[in-house]
């Protein structure tokens, strides 16, 4: 690749890094990946930029497709190998990376971290178009219309999907904050034993 041509990739890169996290962060449980995620998505589009053709269709068409098939890869592989093991108390990512918002609070920070922690695996659940078309709306506050040319639907297609992507979302979050109600309630009713029950 020639010189200008990589000033011209890292421009790209700069454009288009803050919406391709936020896409690949939409659509997992653990947020822990999206750097390394994201970096795979730039690392792959740079190794095949000789095969992106402006004429069969827009730059961030093609570099929302790598990153939706950088996922897909992530997520078979994340099935075939045992979950990770919690890091130590003194290791976690809130005791490294506190919140310095002026408005930051113990109970606050924590309320904010469950909430987006439910939404991620709402999101998770939800079909891949819908979680697709709900993260470029609400993380990239993309427009139905760049929506709709960046994945190549149809404008009606888009605010279909959204639609009833966002009662999916609501139901989805019912149902997820119902199953974690019931494990609590268990815990305290009738400690560990209760939560076999569940």
């Amino acid at each position: 690749m020639r010189e200008g041509e990589r000033e011209l990739f890292g421009v790209l890169v700069e454009r288009y890094k803050r919406g391709i996290a936020n896409f690949i962060g939409a659509s997992l449980r653990d947020s822990s990946d999206v750097a390394d995620l994201s970096q795979e998505t730039f690392l792959r589009a740079y190794a095949h930029l000789g095969t992106f053709n402006p004429q069969l269709g827009k730059f961030s068409t093609w570099i929302y497709q790598i990153a939706r098939n950088v996922i897909r890869t992530h997520l078979s592989r994340s099935l075939r190998k045992p979950p990770p093991q919690p890091l130590a108390e003194d290791q976690t990512l809130e005791n490294s990376l506190p919140d310095l918002s002026l408005e930051a609070d113990p109970a606050g920070g924590v309320l904010r971290e469950e909430a987006e922690r439910q939404l991620r695996t709402a999101l998770a659940e939800l079909p891949e178009r819908t979680r697709t078309v709900l993260a470029l709306r609400y993380f990239d506050n993309m427009e139905y219309h760049t929506i709709a040319r960046t994945l190549g639907l149809s404008l009606g297609n888009v605010k279909t999907l959204i639609h009833r992507g966002k009662i999916a979302l609501a139901k989805k979050l019912r149902e997820i904050e119902g199953r974690e109600s019931a494990v609590a309630a268990a815990a305290t009713r009738g400690g560990p034993r209760a939560l076999l029950l569940v």
